[in-house]
Formats: structure tokens, C-alpha cells, sequence
């Protein structure tokens, strides 16, 4: 599919900077991660995707950024033809490094997300929230096939969490609207210049120019038209 070939190709960049790592990594846990606390106080942390592309960029996030061995599962559904891969640190002082490093954990040691676009350090530069949007687009997004229709959305498990990226997209000039879907807040765009530009800003630039190359087919019917 065409979001599949998005998510391929920016799956397979790492930022050079080591803040950038860390911005995409706290999108990728902040949209399919999960942190788990036993009767010890000792947290683990797992990141739960069905795509081999996000697997695989967790697993080298974690191993480039934090030098960090991570377990990884995969269990395979046979009826459903898909597969789920489980990313896993176990080490409490590995988990609780990687939280506090994409701010997800506070000084007191509580899970605790620090939403504000404003004031979350781990985006502040313009190059990490370039980062940010990656792991999110990664971890929870989509794109229709152009040649249908224009659709490009990101699903988020909260509303706090769906106006937070509205807002960070607002700052790019991309207006981005929020539907209520099935329990969950998903955070669309629908005019084609505007996925073009947040291609841009993902780095998907084969996938930009696919999608430029079909606005410019679609263009030229309609004006034979």
C-alpha cells in the first residue's frame, strides 16, 4: 500500500543527532507504547506494533541511542494472516533511562506524559519536531492510495493527545482536523499541497514525489475535462 511504502521509507532514516533519536523514540512510546510496573515498583517498558517497519525502527532507536538489549517477541495470528511484534525492555534502569530521556516519566518517578508542545523539551527544535512527527506517522499513521482520494491521518488514543499534534501541525500551517472514531481521536488532512508539505516534513521524499507526480495526472485530466 502506499502508507506502507511511507512508512518503509522513513522507517529506514535515522537522524544524525542524538535529541532527534530521542524525539522520534518518545513519539514511537507515546502512540504504542506501554509501561508496566510490578508488585516491586520495577518498570518495564514494551512497544506493541503490527508493522515490521516501526518494530524495526524501536528496535534501533533503543540499541543506537541507549545501547540498550531489548527482547523481541512476535506472535503470529493465523486466521487474521497478521503478525504483532512485541518490543521489550525489561531492565528497570534501561526503562526508566529511555522514559526520563523522552520525558515520559516525572523527577518523582511516576509515568507522567508531558503533552504541551510549548513546553516539552524533547521537540523544542525545529528538526526534533521533524523527528516527532516521524515516530508519530510511524507508530499510528495512515494515507489512502492518492489515485482514490487524498487522506493522510494520525490516530490517537486520547483528545489531550489529538489537539497537542493539531497544534504542532497549525504551526506548520497544515490544517489538520480532529474526528471521533471508534473511541479514539484521529487527527486528519485531506488537501493534497498540505500532505505533500508533511511528506516533506517526514522525509519521505520518494513517496512526496509519487504523490506529486499523481496530483499532476489527476490536474491535467481535469482540466482536458
Amino acid at each position: 500500500s502506499f502508507s506502507g511504502n511511507i512508512k518503509e521509507e522513513i522507517s529506514r532514516q535515522l537522524s544524525p543527532a542524538r535529541h532527534c533519536q530521542i524525539a522520534e523514540l518518545a513519539a514511537i512510546i507515546s502512540m504504542c507504547g506501554a509501561v508496566m510496573i510490578d508488585s516491586r515498583g520495577h518498570a518495564a517498558l514494551k512497544i506493541h506494533t503490527e508493522n515490521l517497519a516501526v518494530a524495526r525502527k524501536s528496535f534501533t532507536l533503543l540499541r543506537r541511542t541507549f545501547n540498550i538489549v531489548v527482547d523481541i517477541a512476535i506472535r503470529v495470528n493465523r486466521e487474521k494472516g497478521s503478525s504483532y511484534y512485541y518490543i521489550v525492555v525489561k531492565k528497570h534502569e534501561d526503562a526508566v533511562r529511555v522514559l526520563q530521556a523522552a520525558k515520559l516519566i516525572n523527577p518523582y518517578g511516576e509515568v507522567e506524559e508531558e503533552l504541551s508542545v510549548v513546553k516539552n523539551v524533547v521537540i523544542q527544535e525545529t528538526c526534533c519536531k521533524r523527528a516527532f512527527l516521524r515516530g508519530v506517522f510511524l507508530a499510528s499513521g495512515s494515507m489512502s492510495d492518492p489515485e482514490k482520494s487524498y487522506h493522510f491521518e494520525i490516530v490517537c488514543s486520547t483528545q489531550e493527545k489529538a489537539e497537542e499534534l493539531q497544534s504542532l501541525l497549525t504551526a506548520y500551517e497544515i490544517d489538520a482536523k480532529i474526528v471521533m472514531r471508534k473511541k479514539h481521536y484521529v487527527v486528519y488532512v485531506k488537501e493534497g499541497s498540505q500532505i505533500v508539505e508533511l511528506l516533506g516534513l517526514t522525509g519521505a521524499h520518494v513517496s512526496l514525489m509519487q504523490l506529486e507526480n499523481v496530483r499532476i495526472v489527476k490536474e491535467m485530466r481535469n482540466s482536458v475535462n
